[in-house]
């Protein structure tokens, strides 16, 4: 199973409602930041870095269709 970046946003709370959306599709997904565990999973302010979101390879496409239609202007 190899994991692919398929968006990155500007805040964790972005980030948790697109990974909500690729579960409630049945996508597994998982979070990377640099502020896990430093500013909490609550935090609202924009990182530098971003949040990456990341889905296993064998459904990158979908995800990022599912993404480009919630989330494109973010």
């Amino acid at each position: 199973m190899s994991m692919v970046k398929v968006k990155n946003f500007p805040n964790r709370i972005f980030a948790e409602q697109a990974q909500q959306s690729l579960d409630k599709e049945g996508i597994p997904s998982m979070l990377q930041s640099p502020d896990m565990g430093i500013l909490g999973a609550g935090s609202s302010g924009s990182l530098p870095q971003g949040v990456d979101l990341y889905v296993d390879e064998e459904y990158a496409e979908k995800a990022q269709q599912i993404l480009t239609t919630l989330f494109d202007s973010i």
